[in-house]
């Protein structure tokens, strides 16, 4: 990411910063059990770990 000077007349010596990405957003999950399995899946961890963040996160 680079962060460039505005060449334009009048800009006073403005930064012209890099346009954010828009990363759609998917539908909620129904229940905060199904958040934790989405986050966990999407985590990329061991099932052994997995395992023990769900025991911690729904208790």
């Amino acid at each position: 990411m680079t962060i460039e000077p505005v060449t334009e007349r009048g800009s006073m010596g403005a930064l012209r910063l890099p346009r954010a990405r828009v990363v759609p957003l998917s539908a909620p999950p129904s229940s905060y059990t199904a958040a934790v399995e989405r986050y966990l899946t999407g985590a990329g961890i061991a099932k052994s770990s997995a395992r023990i963040y769900r025991i911690s996160l729904t208790t």
